[in-house]
């Protein structure tokens, strides 16, 4: 219970300090932190490798160009503000919330570390798809090198720790409930970021946002959803991590970059759903926990 309505404090108080966006740089830094203290309890193998990941990484692929086609002609902010997210690799925190949760942290490491290079190999060609030759010509370093910095100086250090200096590494253990803390910065900086960015698009009509906000809610909870129901009776909580949280860091670049800044309303209200979705998570998992040792 503690550390659910610690989310949610976090993600009110961003809300009532929108100056903090400036510090939104902090956000990355944080996550790789998070991401070494999560590594460091990660051993490697293929054996971590799951028949779901292929689901998950297939799923990563084409439900955004299946939702970006069926939106588009209702309302093509709101496909391009699903696009962003749809297409976004697992998110760098998702070894971290599963952590939290107790779940198998590897499995969402996994997936992490396939859906990464796959999104970078394959979303130049879809992104042309939808955005036509006219648009901006992605390249693949400018979209492969911002994940696999994030990604994989921690790993990297983490496994040279872990081989080098073992002492070292146990001593590091120590401090893993920093995560949490990093975690909640990075919720009251992207609250912050959310509450700025709102505050300056009143030239957006109600409907058009109203439109994108419903639309990423319910995308968040489908994938979550999803997840759950592939993973059932084997990884639930994993598979739902894997498919549902998000790299929404990535996926405003992406908004930013490459469509509008009103797409960018997309990842926005991800970062609050997705993230409200997992305090909720963490209360039944907290709560349980309690329940089963009186």
């Amino acid at each position: 219970m503690g550390r659910s309505l610690a989310i949610l404090v976090a993600i009110l108080i961003g809300l009532c300090v929108p100056s903090a966006e400036y510090f939104t740089f902090v956000i990355r830094y944080n996550l790789m932190v998070m991401l070494f203290f999560a590594f460091l309890e990660v051993k490697l193998s293929f054996r971590l490798f799951h028949r779901l990941h292929i689901f998950v990484a297939g799923l990563n692929l084409v439900l955004p160009l299946l939702l970006y086609f069926g939106l588009h002609q209702w309302q093509p902010a709101t496909a391009e503000a699903v696009f962003a997210i749809a297409s976004a690799p697992t998110a760098a925190a998702g070894p971290v919330i599963a952590g939290f949760l107790g779940a198998e942290v590897g499995f969402v490491t996994t997936a992490v570390l396939l859906t990464s290079p796959i999104v970078a190999l394959v979303l130049p060609i879809t992104a042309s798809t939808i955005l036509g030759g006219g648009a901006a010509v992605f390249s693949f370093w400018d979209i492969a090198l911002p994940i696999a910095s994030l990604i994989f100086i921690p790993l990297l250090g983490s496994l040279l720790l872990r081989k080098l200096w073992i002492k070292g590494a146990d001593v590091i253990r120590k401090y893993q409930f920093l995560s949490f803390r990093l975690f909640l910065i990075n919720v009251f900086i992207a609250a912050a970021a959310a509450s700025a960015y709102f505050r300056g698009q009143q030239s957006e009509s109600v409907e058009v946002v109203a439109g994108i906000g419903v639309a990423i809610t319910a995308l968040c909870l489908f994938q979550f959803k999803l997840g759950e129901w592939l993973g059932h009776g084997h990884l639930p909580l994993e598979t739902g991590l894997a498919l549902g949280r998000k790299n929404t860091m990535f996926s405003l670049w992406l908004a930013l970059t490459y469509f509008s800044p009103v797409a960018a309303l997309g990842p926005i209200f991800y970062i609050l759903a997705q993230n409200l979705y997992n305090s909720w998570q963490i209360y039944h998992y907290r709560r349980s926990a309690a329940g089963s040792n009186p």
